[in-house]
């Protein structure tokens, strides 16, 4: 009996063991979250409506927006929205494009075009995906950023082929997801 025990005490601790090795370490830095492409949530304060924007591709558009001309250089984004949780109804005019040195470039909510993305109410599991435009006058763009208004904010920035000419500080000021994770994009003056 003593024998088993032994036996039972050895194999539990080896499965342990092997548990341990195989596991990621809990004090590796994650992934940041903040990445073109990279999906981020809002949820309402009672927890009803979940959405879920992935911003990628921020680069100089070409395309003609019917009605409208620019003053600057045209920037275009695709954007995605899910409705994960509840109806959600896109709060387009809540982006911005940001620079380098702080400055910040409204998206083109009026500027409507086919391959914008469409400003309806989505359903529960539904999704939508097209261009957000912002007409940059001044310095290029390295960012994204969404700001509700009420200081829900995501942002998107790290875009391999890049160039990041400020000072790279984190975990970013008032960035919950920023906490132990290693970003390696500048986004403390894109708010």
């Amino acid at each position: 009996m003593a024998q088993r025990n032994v036996v039972i005490v050895l194999m539990t601790a080896l499965l342990i063991a092997a548990a341990t090795a195989l596991s990621a370490p809990s004090s590796a830095a994650e992934a940041c979250p903040h990445q073109f492409g990279s999906p981020q949530q809002r949820v309402d304060a009672a927890g009803t409506v979940v959405q879920e924007w992935t911003i990628a591709g921020l680069q100089k558009s070409e395309d003609v927006l019917p009605g409208y001309t620019p003053r600057g250089q045209l920037w275009q984004a695709t954007a995605t929205l899910q409705a994960v949780k509840g109806t959600v109804t896109p709060l387009i005019p809540s982006f911005y494009a940001a620079a380098p040195g702080g400055q910040r470039v409204g998206v083109l909510w009026q500027a409507a075009t086919p391959q914008g993305i469409a400003p309806t109410t989505l359903a529960q599991g539904q999704s939508s995906t097209g261009k957000i435009y912002f007409d940059v006058i001044g310095e290029d763009p390295m960012g994204i950023v969404y700001n509700d208004g009420a200081g829900e904010l995501l942002m998107w920035c790290c875009e391999s082929g890049m160039t990041m000419s400020m000072p790279m500080s984190m975990p970013m000021d008032r960035c919950p997801m920023c906490a132990a994770r290693d970003c390696p994009c500048p986004h403390r003056n894109m708010m």
